[in-house]
């Protein structure tokens, strides 16, 4: 199953579409493989946030759980989510009184979560997205998400192809409206949605690709 990191490196590194913020830099995943990396996934809104040490604190009010181990309900009992204070240690900075649909990893019984991680706006989340959350993202853990750059993207067994990958999420047709799913022939396959098929037959905007020399990085787990 793909996992989203931040890469540790001190070369220069061509990737396709890195997120990079003060040293932090993250591999684009697919929302679908970030909800089956993590241990929890929630709907919540955020109340306040403080400091403590190197750690920022979210205190939250969850208002949906969409994915919960048992260490993860247990750790969230408290509402507290933690991240790292520095952005080049992949911190999230969240928005006090905005909601968000968050995942994230439970370490030594607290709840932490990163940049690389599934951290979005709920608002900013298309009605597929929020049905994959709800129910079908978990129907499709068993299937991977591969990267690839048309035409080089092969068809396999037990993945499917994200070739629609673009700094503009929004224009990103199979990540706003892809849902992989295995079929009763045990293949994995983007599961049929018309809105993703017309906006696969409309986008006509050109791939990019960026070379880039991120800093000396520290590896992080990524939900």
């Amino acid at each position: 199953m793909q996992s989203n990191v931040c890469i540790l490196t001190v070369t220069t590194v061509i990737l396709l579409y890195v997120t990079v913020a003060y040293g932090c830099s993250c591999v684009p995943t697919h929302p679908q493989a970030q909800f089956c990396n993590s241990q929890f996934v929630i709907l919540a809104r955020v109340k306040r946030e403080f400091t403590h040490n190197d750690t920022r604190v979210y205190k939250v009010r969850i208002r949906k759980e969409f994915k919960m181990t048992e260490k993860a309900q247990v750790a969230l009992k408290s509402g507290r989510l933690l991240t790292s204070l520095w952005d080049s240690m992949c911190g999230v900075k969240l928005e006090t009184g905005k909601v968000y649909a968050i995942g994230g990893r439970i370490i030594s019984l607290k709840a932490h979560i990163n940049m690389c991680g599934l951290v979005e706006k709920w608002d900013e989340l298309s009605q597929r997205q929020r049905k994959g959350l709800n129910r079908m993202y978990k129907q499709g853990c068993t299937c991977g998400i591969k990267r690839c750059r048309p035409p080089h993207c092969q068809k396999t067994r037990d993945f499917c192809t994200w070739s629609t990958l673009s700094f503009d999420k929004q224009v990103d047709c199979q990540r706003m409206q892809g849902i992989c799913l295995r079929s009763a022939t045990d293949k994995c396959h983007w599961a049929r949605n018309k809105i993703q098929t017309a906006c696969m037959r409309n986008s006509t905007k050109p791939r990019k690709s960026t070379t880039i020399r991120p800093p000396l990085t520290i590896s992080l787990w990524s939900g």
